[in-house]
């Protein structure tokens, strides 16, 4: 998050962009009669069951697309902690990183404060194959694309400060948004399902982290934001270009 308060995440929604599922025949037995054979065996003309599809098999990542309204879930069949609808706040497509499976169920990671994961049913929705993840080295101060699990490129970030640091863990993509030009934000935002839980006092620009560009190029490799994770307009761009909503993002020291 930049030190300015000119632009709020929280008030980008109009730039969010659209994007970015045998009954077996019997045979009857005869007993023969004494002095005659055995009559052949009769060969069947019914047609072979057909086969049951087989399900679909996914390459990691995982994402699921919610497509319908449904209610998050502490654990299958839990309490229930929120509803979760089929739009983000910046009217994306809900698209959200599976960390974990269950038969009928789907663990994701979610924005929703004090649930960062939590359980939706696998028939609200679908899932398909992430092909690019993100992995965050604060000590590095890198950001590096990986696609199918091999380096695809390389930035280097600004990331928080001492006093509001970037949260670590992992997180996702849950909106891709462009900007007006002329604001601390550059060109694009990467919003992330992170929230920084150490507020700056005076900061009005809401609690959501993301990656996004900025105008300041001298700042790339310092320590110097709210929490969130600055790179240039041209490595923004390129992001915005490959990245799809609810690819991973692994923020670590």
């Amino acid at each position: 998050m930049s030190r300015r308060r000119t632009v709020a995440i929280a008030c980008l929604a109009a730039g969010a962009l659209g994007v970015a599922g045998c009954g077996a025949d019997t045979e009857r037995h005869t007993t023969p009669t004494a002095g005659q054979p055995a009559p052949a065996p009769a060969t069947s003309t019914v047609a072979p069951a057909p086969q049951a599809a087989a399900p679909p098999r996914f390459r990691g990542p995982l994402a699921f697309n919610v497509r319908h309204r449904t209610q998050l879930r502490s654990s299958p069949g839990g309490r229930v902690v929120a509803t979760i609808t089929t739009k983000t706040e910046f009217k994306s497509p809900r698209i959200l990183a599976v960390a974990g499976r269950r038969p009928g169920w789907v663990l994701v990671r979610t924005s929703v404060r004090k649930h960062h994961v939590g359980w939706l049913p696998l028939k609200s929705g679908h899932l398909f194959s992430e092909p690019r993840s993100l992995v965050i080295d604060l000590s590095a101060r890198t950001l590096t694309v990986f696609h199918r699990g091999r380096p695809a490129g390389r930035y280097r970030v600004a990331i928080g400060t001492d006093a509001t640091p970037t949260p670590r863990g992992k997180f996702a993509i849950t909106d891709r948004l462009r900007v007006r030009p002329g604001t601390d934000y550059g060109c694009c935002i990467l919003a992330l399902t992170a929230h920084q839980p150490k507020i700056a006092q005076g900061w009005g620009g809401g609690d959501r982290v993301a990656i996004h560009a900025t105008p300041h190029v001298s700042a790339i490799g310092e320590k110097v934001s709210h929490g969130c994770i600055r790179a240039t307009n041209a490595a923004l761009h390129r992001l915005m270009r490959q990245m799809r909503l609810g690819a991973p993002v692994t923020i670590h020291a």
